[in-house]
């Protein structure tokens, strides 16, 4: 061989969501523009590439600055190689088998526009074929047995792609080139329609859809498999199909979501600011809670019960645009599950578990690996400000990065946090990178805790992840630390529940290298202390320290879970057994209740039990079907007067104080809703108030030249009009940190377990 023959070759390595996008053949075509030669492959770290030629800068210019739409580059680099041999044409390498994947798992993605303009092309051989993909949509982490991001490692792998598919998946000019989830209605994925007596309809499957239309239109209910489990399907415009939904559900008020067949239709009925436009038609297509302008035929009273939004969902799945464009109207689409339960996968699952609910089923032959429900976003009246209520398909698997978090873990301790039992999801570190599940559930439910466990031993699996360090909550009979068991060999250490919860906006935001944060940590419930339920928290971080600053007074907390749905006892324990309260309860519940909070010795500062509080005072009379609604309805009750140009009152302005006055609080709240304020305005002033004491609290903790960051955590902090008002009367003073990746509410427990650990424990 001659040095003349000896060309400089350079490998580049490429780190991030850049497996499952259509990355390898975007550098194909890419390297052969360039008249570059070598190969791409997938590695355990994201691409690698091996390049020879003339204009190699260009070429990695090039690769950075026009990714595929869904690639997210973390790091790259390059490097210089020396090769003995020329390499020929470019070419895609198949990936290594066995290796350990230390990568960004990719989410599900919403079907493209390209997609959806073939599947309901007539003269196109995907003519209605639900599971039209590409490598810039479809299903991805649903689908996906094990990683890298292979159709032999998907759900996929069953169905053996046709000539004609395989022509696509090879043709490097075509738009399924290397395509790994590429089929078509030959050697793809069946739709079976069956009516819950067991009887399938043989149709095809623009006739499959037509009828589906006709059932709905008769107000029956369809159980629908989509991309990552079963939606129950009515029509939202019926009144009595919407109710029989409820009933059969066992679900009384709690909102549904709304299926919009496009934007056109959605602007009939909601408002669409837009950066929901934005979110409706991206790849996340969340669902986003949207204020109703003109509820004309949708049955809101029954979709919303005595709200004025509605959870609006863009039809991002090739079933559900099929749906859509077929019935036309809008329609519910929920959870396929019953209340508790997680949403069903499977068809056996699904006729078992919804038998009583499903008047038809459509199944697909496609197995769902990870089940999910759908992400739910919100935006902020005023200030558009991201609030997530759900973090689930599209959004989750999805990786937090940090250097920060790597640096803090030098030694690469494989690690466990485990979250909290409410909204549960986990947190894993099994290599370079953060893991936070989609949102699990409740795991007093045994499915939902039978799914929890699942989805951990499968992410040991991805992962080859053995743990060495789990975290837990403090709370002694959270269910999931069942699963230390598991680990004898482990390191087991707590952390309370609400500094979790400022651990988690700290680690979102950066602000573990702040000099100080006060943290506000709002929410329901948690384990303080002995004999203490903690939940309305103010925390300071100062020099790598957290220290509780102040909370809301404690109030008596009685009739165990009673209390959490039942808010006239909490407006009873807050105001301390007022007599004006007595007629609001029978002889037995007030001698029951009152005896109890002159005994009990459990007290709580929990700010969810305060709002319920006030909202019973101001007309919420009934108990609670789902957590939150109260407060729900008090948020919607203050954001109508905002609307209407209320002035705003502080009702603790001539008050001084460390720890935050409910019973003063409330005594003008119940002074204010007997002499005749309306409701909409004390409910607003409540909110008020609540920020005029974080500025009155911030005062005494920050300095002079202090950079003042605040921070705010907790599932109050899903009440987008407290986020506006905080955004008004404190925006100009100090530094707001909201989460926008994370939900603020107990999903983040297992996120902020982890980086207290990080933070705090380790050092």
């Amino acid at each position: 061989m001659r040095i003349s023959d000896v060309l400089k070759t350079y490998e580049i390595h490429i780190s991030g969501r850049v497996q499952g996008v259509g990355f390898r053949p975007f550098v194909y075509n890419l390297a052969h523009e360039y008249g570059i030669q070598g190969f791409v492959s997938n590695d355990e770290s994201g691409v690698i590439i091996m390049a020879q030629g003339d204009d190699i800068a260009d070429f990695y210019q090039a690769v950075l600055g026009r990714k595929p739409g869904s690639a997210e580059i973390v790091s790259s680099s390059i490097c210089e190689t020396i090769e003995n041999d020329r390499y020929g044409e470019f070419v895609i390498r198949p990936t290594a088998e066995n290796i350990v994947v230390d990568i960004p798992l990719t989410p599900d993605f919403a079907i493209c526009a390209n997609c959806t303009e073939e599947m309901l092309d007539p003269e196109n051989r995907r003519y209605f074929y639900p599971f039209t993909t590409c490598t810039q949509c479809g299903p991805r982490y649903s689908v996906t047995r094990k990683f890298p991001f292979e159709r032999e490692n998907t759900a996929i792998k069953v169905f053996e792609m046709c000539p004609a598919c395989r022509k696509e998946y090879t043709d490097h000019k075509d738009v399924r080139f290397h395509s790994q989830t590429n089929t078509c209605p030959k050697c793809g994925i069946a739709i079976r329609l069956k009516d819950n007596n067991h009887h399938f309809l043989e149709a095809s499957n623009p006739e499959l859809f037509e009828k589906m239309a006709e059932v709905l239109a008769e107000g029956k209910i369809i159980a629908c498999k989509n991309t990552a489990g079963y939606l129950l399907l009515c029509d939202a415009t019926s009144s009595d199909a919407v109710a029989r939904l409820r009933q059969r559900k066992n679900r009384p008020t709690k909102p549904f979501a709304v299926l919009f067949r496009n934007l056109e239709q959605m602007r009939t009925y909601i408002e669409v600011s837009g950066v929901q436009e934005e979110k409706f038609l991206s790849a996340e297509s969340p669902v986003i809670v949207s204020k109703v302008q003109n509820k004309g035929d949708l049955a809101l009273e029954q979709i919303s019960p005595g709200m004025n939004t509605v959870g609006a969902m863009y039809p991002y799945s090739g079933t559900l645009k099929l749906l859509a464009e077929t019935f036309r109207k809008p329609m519910i689409a929920t959870s396929g599950n019953l209340h508790g339960a997680p949403v069903c996968a499977s068809t056996e699952d699904s006729e078992y578990a919804l038998a009583e609910v499903a008047d038809f089923f459509l199944h697909n032959t496609l197995s769902v690996e990870h089940a999910q429900d759908d992400s739910v976003v919100k935006y902020s009246p005023q200030y558009s400000q991201k609030v997530i209520f759900r973090r689930a398909r599209g959004l989750a698997p999805n990786y937090l990065f940090s250097d920060e978090l790597r640096n803090r873990n030098p030694e690469g301790e494989k690690i466990l946090c485990l979250g909290g039992d409410l909204k549960n999801t986990f947190a894993i570190v099994p290599n370079n990178h953060v893991y936070i599940s989609e949102y699990i559930g409740d795991l007093a439910n045994f499915d939902t805790y039978r799914r929890f466990e699942k989805t951990i031993h499968s992410y040991q699996e991805i992962f080859s992840f053995v743990p060495e360090i789990v975290i837990k909550d403090l709370h002694p009979k959270y269910y999931n630390q069942e699963v230390v068991q598991e680990f004898p060999e482990t390191k087991v250490f707590g952390v309370q529940h609400h500094i979790a919860h400022f651990s988690a906006i700290l680690g979102e935001k950066k602000l573990w290298n702040r000099h100080k944060v006060l943290g506000i940590v709002w929410d329901g419930v948690g384990y303080g202390a002995e004999n203490e339920i903690w939940g309305g928290e103010i925390f300071g971080y100062r020099n790598g320290n957290i220290r509780r600053m102040a909370h809301l007074e404690e109030f008596s907390w009685i009739l165990g879970d009673k209390m959490s749905v039942s808010p006239k006892i909490s407006a009873l324990c807050v105001s301390e057994a007022d007599t004006g309260l007595r007629e609001f309860f029978d002889d037995n519940e007030w001698k029951i209740a009152t005896s109890q909070i002159l005994r009990t010795d459990l007290k709580t500062t929990s700010m969810g039990r305060l709002f319920d509080a006030v909202a019973f005072v101001l007309g919420f009379r009934r108990e609670m079907s789902f957590e939150g609604e109260a407060s729900m309805w008090l948020e919607k009750t203050a954001q109508e007067a905002m609307d209407n140009g209320s002035v705003k009152t502080d009702y603790l302005q001539d008050v001084g104080f460390i720890n935050l006055p409910v019973r003063h609080l409330f005594r003008k709240i119940m002074d204010e809703s007997e002499t005749g304020v309306p409701p909409g305005v004390i409910a607003l002033n409540f909110h008020y108030t609540l920020i005029t004491s974080i500025r009155k609290m911030a005062g005494e903790f920050f300095e002079k030249d202090d950079e003042k960051h605040l921070a705010f955590s907790g599932g109050v902090w899903q009440n987008t009009l407290l986020m506006d008002l905080a955004i008004e009367i404190l925006g100009g003073e100090f530094i707001l940190n909201f989460h926008e990746e994370l939900s603020p509410n107990d999903e983040n427990i297992s996120f902020g377990q982890l980086n207290y650990y990080l933070n705090i424990l380790k050092h």
